[in-house]
């Protein structure tokens, strides 16, 4: 028998950021499973059993299991539609939090991002010196993960709200250049073991975006784009459609976050000049995100608000 712990929840409410309200759709195709547990504010019980990942969490609920992976890359999800957050490091699960995204009129821009910039006690200059505690900023015009209040549905200014225990643990745990997905998606990413890859030597992890539809490749660190190139696309994969996603663990082979295609598959069948292929293998580290998807690829250049990927 899994054992079950109660979910905690913390009443702490905080203001909202500067919003950046962006194109762009990361729509994963994504399975769950598992039993969560939990922690909170002062081990204080003041909420109701979460028997697995599919339970819907409520306002301010969270869970904090970080001895289940004590070392390794760090890559946070968030859902829109389920308005929750889920982190993963070195591809298991260690915790799991209510959110609340952007409201009507300030949508949450979907897509992968990078983390540019980290402050433990920043405020907003856009919304009256609003507190956004433990702020990991995702976008230069405004877009960040940090503390904040939650009442159950979408209702930031285009940030995500976690409960201040876990925007805490979470800033602990995560380093600049880290990888936040942002997805339009309500099932939640299972890490499956893919295959080794070469990586590079030391400095921040980067991220690699393909696209089979526009044929290009570009490759970005701590949020800027640093290559592109053109792609050649062939076999199955001409016919893929959606998104894929792998991260690199520091096991030394790629996690694909579940939602279709393979790395050995991309190997063959998305083909990069030889030129660029160097570049591409000097980002991989453990951290490095690598993106698939059928959509056309749109990047905004060095630091502006498409942190990673857009798509038309």
């Amino acid at each position: 028998m899994r054992n079950m712990k109660r979910d905690r929840k913390c009443d702490r409410n905080t203001g909202d950021g500067a919003a950046g309200r962006v194109g762009g759709v990361v729509a994963m195709v994504l399975v769950a499973g598992g039993l969560v547990g939990c922690s909170g504010v002062g081990g204080t019980p003041m909420g109701a059993v979460v028997p697995s990942i599919y339970s819907r969490m409520r306002p301010q609920q969270y869970t904090w299991h970080p001895e289940r992976a004590t070392a390794g890359p760090v890559l946070v999800f968030v859902s829109i539609p389920r308005q929750e957050a889920v982190v993963y490091r070195n591809g298991v699960r260690i915790g799991r939090a209510a959110v609340s995204t952007g409201k009507e009129g300030h949508a949450t821009p979907t897509g992968v991002f990078q983390i540019l910039e980290k402050d433990v006690d920043h405020h907003s200059k856009t919304y009256g010196n609003a507190p956004m505690p433990y702020m990991e900023r995702l976008t230069w015009d405004g877009v960040a993960l940090h503390a904040g209040f939650n009442p159950g549905h979408p209702a930031s200014h285009g940030c995500v709200r976690m409960p201040e225990p876990f925007a805490r643990e979470l800033y602990g745990v995560t380093k600049k250049g880290g990888t936040v997905i942002i997805s339009k998606s309500a099932k939640l990413p299972t890490m499956t073991v893919g295959v080794a890859g070469g990586g590079g030597g030391g400095g921040s992890p980067g991220a690699i975006v393909m696209s089979t539809t526009t044929r290009n490749v570009v490759v970005y660190q701590n949020g800027k784009e640093t290559g592109r190139s053109s792609l050649t696309v062939s076999g199955g994969m001409e016919r893929f459609r959606g998104e894929s996603v792998f991260l690199y663990g520091s096991d030394g082979v790629w996690h694909r976050v579940e939602g279709g295609g393979r790395v050995e598959d991309l190997r063959a069948m998305m083909v990069p000049p030889a030129s660029f292929a160097g570049k591409m293998k000097a980002v991989i580290r453990p951290g490095t995100t690598m993106v698939v998807t059928s959509e056309p690829l749109v990047t905004g250049g060095g630091g502006t608000s498409r942190g990673v990927m857009g798509v038309r």
